[in-house]
């Protein structure tokens, strides 16, 4: 009989060895196969999983029969993958088994097929050996050498070729189910150390108990282990499964004493509502109120035959709360509209303030300390919970933004106009300094109670620099008003000895005879150096001297002309400038009376006709020509006080 012989898988692209296939080495991939097996035979491992127990508490009889399941769980094995039924390759040819086998690798999971594609591969290889030997045989009768025979079976590679793909996907399954048996391992371990750790944790052993169920399903699903750690892994579970029901035994007196301690509380805090409830209804009584429903949820379970009735208590004390709180509700709403209208109240007067936008400092002032009281009273009206409150208080901010944005505006301007008020002070103030000390009496102090003027409508600047500025212009003033006071004291003391004088002079000039001009000069001189005087007094004097002076024959102007320039030259030469500001006035006067007297008549010739016989035409002509005389004489004297001022 012919050796079996198999090709390498691994030679899909390679070329077909012409040397004989041995028995030998088909075999050796037979064992390969054969090893591969049996790894993944050892890798399986039986899991069982425990019956899901559902209790409403924890029992004792609960924790027995959760026991009794795990301890049974050696007992259920874990599904297998369904193997596929194996085809009758007796009834096939060649080439329809390997089609059958390829069809399968490339449909199923090597598992699967295992039984298929042994089976197959083995009736094929079988009949491939047989059509070989035949061959050998025909080969080795004609005399032909075993050494060179050669024989080629495409059949044969497109079976290795296929082979080769089934094991090498049997390998790659096996190595991956080794690494899910190792995650496997791991999970468990982890929920092994969690199981210990559940008499540790915080919480109620009915948590704990749920927790343990959730662990305990984890457990159930988590699959197959390593076979080699299968039994540690297993014992070490059930062993801490068994004292974590341990626990639950001793913790079962713990719990009764725990539900009696939580329905004590609870009455307690039922009884603390229940005298609340009959007091006075305020906002405290309702805080109370969720503080204890918060209490409750966390004082915990208490004994299942009271638990309805405590329950009830806790209800009807909760409702007779909730009802005196609607009342309550009911009332504040009122309340709450009330302030809420008083706080618009409030809002409308600051807009108020506002539209009536104050133009002086003293109304920003005023209307700044109305603005106090507003905001006084809206803080005092207090905070109302509710969607209106937000919608006021918006209005409140913006009246006041709008307040302040108006304030700040005026107040900007204001130093604006307060550094140019400052400006003007500090002028009025330099132009006071220097003024103070002018011996110009006249102008200086119609000048400085200009500036007394001009400083009270200067306007307004802030106080200190106000005031510092106020000070130094009043001592400028001051100086020079002293001065010129003690000046005219000291005048209206020669004064009043000028007049004594200037009287008794004027009673000697009426008895008096002048016979010169040169006497009369100097009699004009000497009343000049009596110093200044009452004015009717020298107007006196100059009618007298006039009227003494008619008998000399001169013209009414040569005496004038000659007494106005004695006049003159004796003021200036006693330098009295008082007497020739009067001269001056007087000869301007003269000037402006004449010159309109002169207007008055030509305005009023025109009125009078043209005829030469008219005695008021005549009469008219004759008072203009006096007047043009009488300012082209005005007009000499002029030149003259002028030329002697020189």
């Amino acid at each position: 009989m012919m050796n079996q012989e198999e090709m390498d898988p691994k030679a899909d692209n390679q070329e077909v060895q012409t040397t004989p296939v041995t028995a030998e080495f088909e075999t050796s991939n037979t064992e390969e196969t054969a090893s591969i097996n049996v790894q993944a035979e050892e890798l399986l491992v039986e899991e069982v999983k425990p019956v899901e127990t559902k209790p409403e508490e924890i029992s004792e009889e609960n924790a027995k029969e959760s026991v009794k399941t795990i301890e049974a769980e050696e007992d259920h094995e874990e599904p297998k993958e369904q193997k596929l039924s194996i085809p009758d390759f007796d009834q096939l040819s060649v080439e329809d088994s390997i089609a059958v086998i390829k069809s399968h690798v490339n449909e199923f999971t090597p598992v699967r097929i295992k039984g298929i594609v042994e089976s197959g591969r083995s009736k094929i290889l079988h009949e491939l050996n047989k059509e070989q030997a035949s061959v050998k045989e025909v080969y080795l009768a004609e005399g032909g050498n075993i050494i060179d025979f050669h024989f080629d079976q495409p059949l044969r590679k497109e079976l290795g070729v296929i082979y080769g793909s089934y094991r090498d996907g049997l390998r790659n399954y096996y190595a991956e189910l080794e690494a899910q048996l190792v995650k496997n391992l791991k999970i468990k371990e982890l929920i092994v150390e969690e199981i210990k750790a559940l008499p540790l944790m915080t919480g109620s052993a009915k948590e704990k108990y749920d927790a343990f169920k959730g662990l305990r399903e984890k457990w159930n699903n988590t699959g197959l282990v390593p076979k080699s750690d299968a039994r540690t892994i297993w014992a070490n579970y059930n062993h801490h499964v068994d004292s974590f029901f341990n626990f639950l035994r001793l913790a079962y007196d713990l719990i009764d004493k725990d539900y009696q301690n939580n329905l004590n509380e609870k009455i307690l805090l039922i009884e603390e509502l229940e005298a609340h409830s009959t007091g006075a209804v305020n906002p405290e009584l309702f805080r109370l109120l969720q503080k204890s429903h918060s209490r409750w949820k966390r004082i915990g379970p208490v004994p299942r035959e009271q638990k309805e009735q405590i329950w009830d208590r806790f209800k009807a004390v909760t409702a007779v709360i909730h009802e005196k709180r609607d009342t309550y509700n009911d009332t504040l709403k009122e309340v709450n509209a009330l302030k809420i209208q008083a706080k618009r109240n409030v809002v409308d007067h600051i807009t108020a303030l506002n539209d009536a936008t104050p133009s002086k400092h003293s109304d920003w002032q005023k209307a700044s300390k109305a603005l106090d009281v507003l905001r006084e009273e809206f803080k005092t009206i207090g905070f109302v919970k509710s969607e209106e409150n937000e919608v006021v208080w918006e209005d409140y901010k913006v009246a006041q933004r709008e307040f302040n944005r108006l304030k700040n505006a005026f107040y900007k301007e204001e130093k604006t106009v307060q550094r140019e008020n400052l400006s003007k002070k500090e002028a009025l103030v330099k132009l006071a300094q220097n003024l103070k000390d002018s011996d110009n009496f006249a102008e200086t102090a119609s000048a400085l109670k200009k500036a007394q003027a001009d400083w009270k409508i200067s306007g307004y600047v802030p106080k200190k620099e106000g005031d510092r500025l106020w000070e130094l212009f009043r001592s400028a003033c001051n100086d020079f008003f002293d001065k010129m006071n003690g000046e005219r004291k000291a005048k209206s003391e020669n004064f009043s000895a000028a007049i004594k004088a200037k009287e008794e002079k004027l009673i000697d000039l009426k008895t008096r005879e002048i016979t010169s001009v040169e006497e009369a000069v100097g009699l004009s001189e000497e009343w000049s150096e009596l110093g200044a005087g009452n004015r009717k007094l020298d107007a006196a004097f100059d009618k007298m001297l006039e009227e003494k002076l008619k008998g000399l024959g001169l013209s009414k102007e040569d005496l004038e002309s000659t007494l106005f320039t004695a006049k003159v030259k004796a003021l200036v030469e006693a330098d009295n400038q008082e007497g020739l500001l009067y001269q001056r006035n007087w000869l301007r006067d003269q000037m402006e009376n004449t010159k309109k007297e002169l207007n008055q008549l030509e305005n009023n010739l025109l009125f009078f006709s043209n005829s030469k016989g008219n005695p008021l035409l005549a009469a008219a002509e004759a008072s203009i020509q006096t007047q043009k005389t009488r300012v082209a004489h005005l007009t000499s004297l002029r030149k003259r006080f002028n030329s002697l001022l020189k």
